[in-house]
C-alpha cells in the first residue's frame, strides 16, 4: 500500500502484533432501524504450491494471520455505520480489539463458556442504552465482525446459563462436561483463554448459587484455568462496569442540567413575550 492510499483509508493500520485502542466520542444519538450490509471477504493472495511439509506449515501460518485488527474494525463499522453514544462506543471498540486477538489465535476454538461470558458483559454494559433494537443490532454486528454467529452465541449462552441454574450448587457445577472439555484443551495447549471465560465461570457460580469464597478456585481448577488470571480478569471487568456506571451518572447529570437550562430559557422568553404584549396593550 502506498502512503497516498494509506492516507485515504481511515482504517488502514500497519500490520503489528499489538494494537492500541482509540475511539473518538461519537454523537449521542441512535441510528435508525436498518439492516447491516454484508460485505465480501477480502481477497487473499494465493500462495505458491507447497512442495514440502515445512512449506505447508509456513503457508498455514500466513493464512491464520490474514485477518488484522483493522479488518475486524472495518467489518464492524461497515455493518453498523451509525454513531454510538460515546459512553458505549469506547467500551465496544476496546472489547472488539481485545477479542480479535483471541479469535484469531492459533489455539482458538469456539466455547459456550466464552459466549456466556460475552453475553453477560454485553448485556450489563448496555443497560440503559436508548434503543433495544439498536442494542441488538450492535450485538449482531460485533459478533459477526469476529466471524461468529450471533444467534448461536445467544442460544449457547442461554443454554449454559439454564444448566448452571439447574445445577444448584458447586458440586453439580464442577461435574458439568464443559469444564472437563476446557481442561483437556488447556492441557493439550489448544485453548485460547479470554476474559470472557473468567466471566463465564463467575456467572455460572452466580446462577448456581455457589457463593462461598472457595467456589471460584474450585471451578477454575476444574476448567484448567489459573485462579490468579481469572481473578485478575474479573477485577478488570468490575472496574470497567464501575467506570461505565460513573460515566452514565455523569451523562444523566449533564442531561438534567441542560434540560433545566432549556426550561429556564423558555420561561424567560415567555416572560418577555408577556411583558411586551402587556406593554403593547397599554399603549394601544
Amino acid at each position: 500500500t502506498t502512503p497516498h492510499a494509506a492516507a485515504k483509508d481511515p482504517f488502514h493500520k500497519p500490520r503489528t502484533n499489538m494494537s492500541c485502542v482509540s475511539a473518538s466520542a461519537a454523537a449521542c444519538r441512535v441510528a435508525p432501524s436498518v439492516r447491516g450490509q454484508r460485505f465480501h471477504k477480502r481477497a487473499a493472495t494465493v500462495a505458491p504450491k507447497a512442495t514440502s511439509r515445512r512449506a505447508l506449515a509456513i503457508q498455514a501460518a500466513v493464512d491464520l494471520n490474514e485477518v488484522t485488527v483493522a479488518d475486524t474494525k472495518r467489518k464492524f463499522v461497515e455493518s453498523y455505520p451509525f454513531p454510538i453514544p460515546s459512553i458505549w462506543s469506547v467500551a465496544v471498540q476496546e472489547l472488539l480489539v481485545n477479542q480479535h486477538f483471541v479469535r484469531y489465535s492459533t489455539k482458538y476454538s469456539y466455547s459456550k463458556l466464552s459466549s456466556l461470558g460475552f453475553v453477560s458483559v454485553y448485556d450489563q454494559l448496555f443497560e440503559g442504552f436508548p434503543s433495544d433494537d439498536e442494542k441488538a443490532k450492535i450485538f449482531d454486528c460485533f459478533v459477526e465482525a469476529l466471524g461468529e454467529d450471533p444467534n448461536v452465541c445467544r442460544k449457547d449462552a442461554a443454554e449454559l446459563a439454564a444448566a448452571a441454574k439447574d445445577a444448584g450448587g458447586v458440586d453439580a457445577l464442577l461435574a458439568m462436561p464443559i469444564l472437563a472439555d476446557i481442561k483437556g484443551k488447556c492441557e493439550a495447549n489448544k485453548f485460547a483463554y479470554s476474559r470472557y471465560d473468567a466471566i463465564g465461570l463467575f456467572r455460572m457460580l452466580e446462577l448456581g448459587g455457589a457463593t462461598e469464597p472457595a467456589a471460584l478456585e474450585k471451578i477454575a481448577d476444574a476448567a484448567g484455568l489459573t485462579l490468579k488470571k481469572v481473578n485478575g480478569d474479573l477485577g478488570m471487568y468490575k472496574g470497567l462496569l464501575s467506570k461505565l456506571a460513573a460515566a452514565k451518572e455523569l451523562q444523566k447529570e449533564i442531561f438534567a442540567r441542560e434540560k433545566r437550562k432549556t426550561a429556564e430559557r423558555l420561561a424567560e422568553k415567555e416572560k418577555k413575550a408577556a411583558a411586551k404584549a402587556a406593554a403593547d396593550e397599554s399603549s394601544a
